[in-house]
C-alpha cells in the first residue's frame, strides 16, 4: 500500500519542469507589459521590476511545497501581478490589428453619421447648390477684377450682372478707379462686404435659418474631411498587417496618426456645430474620455488595456488571451502544487532522518 500511495519522482520532475516554464513565462512577459513604465528611464528596467513579482512567486511556490502552506499567499499575489502585466503586453500583441480596426469602424460611422445629419440639416437641391456655388464663383471673380485691375471692366460687369440674376440684386457697376492704394482697399471692402451680404441672404432664403451660411460652412468642411480620409479609412481596414506595440511605433505608426488627425478634424466640425446648435449631438471625441480618441495611440499600456478589456468582455478573442494567461499564470502551477506538496504524514522536508545527505536539488524540489 505504502508504494502504491508513494508519489512518482519522475512525474514531480515532469511537473516542476511545467512549473518552472509557467514562471519564465510569466517573467518574460511581465518584463514586457512592464516596458511603458519606462522604469529607471529605460526600458529595460522592466527586467528588475519583473523580478519582484518573480522571487515572490517562486520563493513563495517552495515554501508552500515545503509545507509552510501560508506560503501560498505570497505566491499567489506575485502570480497575480503575472497575469495583469502578461496581459497587458499580449492582449495588445494579439489583438492590435484587431482593435485597430475597431477603432477606425468607429470613427468611420462616427464620420458619416456627422455628414448625414448635417445633410438633413442643410437640405439644399442639386440645382440650388450649383446656382450658390456659381454666385461665390463669380463673387471670387468680381473681387479678383476689382483688386488687379483697380476698378471695374468688362469681366468684373459681367460677374456682377451673374450675382445680379442668380441673387435677384440690382447692383450697378462702379466706373471709378482708386488712384491709391487707401482707395483701391476701401473699394475691395466695400464690394467683397456687399456681395459676403449677397450670399448670405440667398444662402438664408435655402436653407431658411439665420445660421445658414455657418451651416453650409460646416458641410463643405466636412464633404473635404470625408473626400480626404474614407480611402485612408478603408486602406486601415483591409490591412491584415501586425501592429507593432512598442512605444516608439505607436507613437510614429502612420495608421494612428491618421485617426488622431481625423479626430481632431471631427472634434473642430464638433465645436462649430455646438456654436451655432447648443446641446446637440455632435461630441467632441479627443481628450474628453478615459482615453483620449484614438484610443489606439496608446496601444500596450497598462491603462488601455485594462479599459479595452472590460470593454470588449463578451468578445472570444478577449476571453482567448485572458484563458492563456490564466492558465500559465495562476491555474497551472496551482494544479501541480497539490501533487507535489507535502503530504501531511511526511516530516517538514518529506524525507527520513538523513535528509541532508540527499543531493541539494533533492532537497528543494522534495525529490526521494
Amino acid at each position: 500500500m505504502e508504494d502504491q500511495n508513494k508519489k512518482s519522482n519522475a512525474l514531480k520532475i515532469v511537473f516542476w519542469i511545467a512549473t518552472i516554464g509557467c514562471f519564465v513565462f510569466g517573467y518574460y512577459n511581465t518584463h514586457l507589459g512592464l516596458r511603458t513604465f519606462n522604469a529607471f528611464g529605460s526600458g529595460n528596467g522592466s527586467w528588475f521590476l519583473a523580478a519582484i513579482p518573480l522571487v515572490m512567486v517562486v520563493g513563495g511556490y517552495i515554501a508552500s511545497v515545503r509545507g509552510t502552506k501560508w506560503m501560498l499567499a505570497l505566491y499567489l499575489t506575485g502570480e497575480i501581478l503575472f497575469f495583469v502585466f502578461n496581459l497587458t503586453y499580449l492582449y495588445p500583441t494579439y489583438l492590435g490589428r484587431t482593435l485597430v480596426k475597431e477603432e477606425t469602424r468607429a470613427i468611420k460611422d462616427s464620420l458619416n453619421v456627422y455628414q448625414n445629419r448635417i445633410d438633413n440639416k442643410v437640405v439644399v437641391s442639386g440645382e440650388e447648390m450649383q446656382k450658390l456655388k456659381e454666385l461665390e464663383v463669380a463673387q471670387e471673380m468680381l473681387l479678383t477684377e476689382i483688386k488687379d485691375r483697380e476698378g471695374f471692366g468688362p469681366k468684373a460687369t459681367e460677374q456682377l450682372n451673374i450675382i445680379n440674376r442668380i441673387a435677384g440684386t440690382n447692383y450697378t457697376p462702379d466706373r471709378t478707379l482708386g488712384k491709391t492704394q487707401e482707395e483701391r482697399e476701401k473699394k475691395y471692402n466695400y464690394w467683397k462686404d456687399l456681395t459676403d451680404k449677397v450670399i448670405e441672404d440667398y444662402t438664408i432664403s435655402l436653407i431658411h435659418d439665420k445660421n445658414a451660411v455657418k451651416w453650409m460652412q460646416i458641410r463643405n468642411k466636412i464633404d473635404d474631411v470625408s473626400k480626404n480620409y474614407n480611402g485612408k479609412l478603408e486602406m486601415i481596414l483591409n490591412d491584415n498587417s501586425d501592429v507593432d506595440i512598442s512605444h516608439e511605433a505607436i507613437a510614429n505608426n502612420p495608421q494612428i496618426s491618421e485617426l488622431k488627425r481625423l479626430t481632431t478634424q471631427l472634434d473642430e466640425i464638433a465645436e462649430d456645430v455646438n456654436s451655432i446648435a447648443p446641446n446637440t449631438f455632435y461630441k467632441i471625441v479627443t481628450g474628453k474620455e478615459t482615453i483620449a480618441f484614438p484610443k489606439t495611440q496608446q496601444l500596450g499600456t497598462f491603462q488601455h488595456t485594462m479599459i479595452s478589456v472590460g470593454e470588449r468582455l463578451g468578445k472570444l478573442d478577449t476571453w482567448g488571451v485572458i484563458i492563456i494567461c490564466f492558465f500559465f499564470d495562476l491555474l497551472g502551477p496551482f494544479l501541480f502544487y497539490f501533487y507535489l506538496r507535502k503530504d501531511d504524514d511526511e516530516s517538514y522536508y518529506g524525507y527520513d532522518d538523513k535528509v541532508f545527505d540527499k543531493p541539494w536539488w533533492k532537497r528543494i524540489f522534495k525529490l526521494d
